[in-house]
């Protein structure tokens, strides 16, 4: 069998943080997106990308998507980093968005980080706007990222990142778990 890849498109670290976790589990090949050489692929046959999760899009699926020529019959995994908690609505979405740019690539999720002192200041000004327009909604009418959103605000910088969370893409490639 040919090893597995492991992509990263990882901004603030989440994803890169389970992208080691997985890599030291499988002892596969890891690699980020900028530094990869698209000509590789055919030297795995099946590629996990961990991208982490900005507007309801996996950062990393349009550099899968540009060489998706070279991905012809490899199974490919989508492993998505946000900072929400896992909602069967928003997952679904994000699968019906993943499912139009790779009707292959399968989607599991795993809640990242949340530490607005660490974003650099484009994305730390969009989240304050966001946080400032949803204190203006009824509480009982937010979504699950936009509540998850508000409490962070209580908590300061949240870690969220759990290596029990790649259990099920584990599962569904057939890696054994050793703890």
């Amino acid at each position: 069998m040919k090893p597995i890849l492991i992509l990263v498109k990882s901004k603030y670290g989440a994803s890169r943080r389970y992208a080691g976790w997985l890599a030291a589990i499988t002892a596969c090949d890891l690699a980020e997106t900028k530094d990869f050489n698209p000509r590789n692929f055919d030297r795995y046959e099946t590629i996990v990308l961990m991208g982490g999760v900005y507007a309801g899009t996996v950062a990393g699926v349009d550099f899968l998507k540009k060489h998706r020529a070279r991905l012809q019959g490899k199974t490919i995994a989508v492993f998505a980093v946000g900072a929400s908690p896992a909602d069967a609505e928003g997952l679904n979405l994000m699968q019906s968005r993943l499912k139009a740019s790779l009707p292959e690539a399968v989607l599991f999720y795993g809640r990242g980080c949340y530490d607005e002192q660490r974003m650099n200041f484009a994305d730390r000004t969009l989240c304050r706007m966001l946080k400032k327009s949803l204190l203006k909604k009824d509480p009982a009418a937010l979504e699950p990222w936009a509540r998850a959103m508000l409490e962070s605000e209580k908590q300061g910088a949240c870690d969220w990142c759990d290596p029990d969370a790649l259990k099920p893409l584990c599962s569904a490639l057939k890696i054994e778990i050793n703890k």
